[in-house]
């Protein structure tokens, strides 16, 4: 099945959507409304940021269905019921769409956002579950949503369409490239070359997301400046009383040498009286 995905700019037609899926009918579980607001960052960022220094909405939405499953992941299960896993992943991924568009995102940037996640935990599903009783890609989350099986390719055509306004879909392009981080590979997964293509891929989109932020990544650590007070080897003990405390050692130990050296010196000299005394009294018998 072709489903080619296109993107158009709003400044060519400002009714059509940001790719084509409008021509996809919306099933059942996408229940959220229709809204025509534009999502603008100025706002939000005021709103936000006495919580977060960099606010993405896209990010902060997609963190409960992103968190599911790299939890259902982690520890692969033969007895998991994949029926209600894709249950609760249609219900966060209906929760991502009623948040973002709660924080006025524009209808068709929802749409895209959400092809993404979807074609990003049908990876993780596919990998993990391949060999399950209940394959996952026999009902897939993109299949569900949008239509389509595999969005393995679309995923890296979108990618190079915001890149070429990046400034625009800066957000967007920070939650693919927490996708790509979590490992994400799509097509690249089955290319000889893939892992190297797909680590120039990431450097690159960090280069451009780095640059249009404007501001350096954030760090796990502090860098201590260097002290300016003046450096003793001892804070809490004063000088003058260290002085004592290693006069007084140094009186001890001197004293306990003199002592025995004077000990010493009395037993030699008691030895030398005493021999003499043997040697005056043998030259008196002769």
């Amino acid at each position: 099945m072709s489903n080619k995905t296109i993107l158009i700019t709003n400044e060519n037609n400002r009714s059509n959507s940001l790719t084509n899926f409008s021509r996809v009918d919306m099933p059942p579980h996408d229940n959220f409304k229709k809204q025509t607001s534009t999502f603008r960052r100025n706002n939000l960022k005021n709103r936000f940021n006495e919580f977060d220094i960099s606010f993405n909405p896209f990010i902060s939405s997609a963190s409960p269905i992103i968190t599911y499953a790299l939890e259902v992941c982690e520890f692969p299960s033969e007895n998991i019921d994949m029926d209600e896993v894709r249950e609760n992943c249609i219900s966060k991924i209906n929760h991502y769409s009623e948040t973002a568009l709660k924080y006025g995102i524009e209808n068709t940037e929802v749409l895209v956002t959400r092809y993404i996640i979807c074609t990003f935990v049908d990876e993780l599903m596919n990998i993990n579950y391949s060999t399950t009783q209940n394959s996952w890609s026999s009902n897939s989350l993109l299949n569900i949503f949008h239509r389509e099986t595999y969005g393995g390719e679309n995923f890296f055509h979108l990618l190079d369409k915001f890149l070429k306004t990046s400034a625009k879909y800066i957000h967007i392009l920070e939650l693919m490239y927490i996708c790509l981080a979590l490992g994400f590979e799509g097509k690249y997964r089955v290319r000889s070359r893939g892992e190297v293509e797909l680590s120039n891929i990431k450097e690159s989109l960090f280069r451009q997301i780095k640059m249009v932020q404007g501001k350096d990544p954030f760090t796990f650590y502090t860098i201590q400046e260097p002290s300016k007070d003046k450096y003793r080897l001892f804070n809490k003990v004063p000088y003058s009383l260290l002085f004592l405390g290693v006069l007084l050692f140094v009186s001890v130990i001197y004293s306990i040498f003199t002592y025995a050296l004077n000990e010493q010196n009395s037993d030699f000299m008691n030895f030398v009286d005493n021999k003499k005394i043997v040697i005056e009294t043998l030259e008196g018998t002769k």
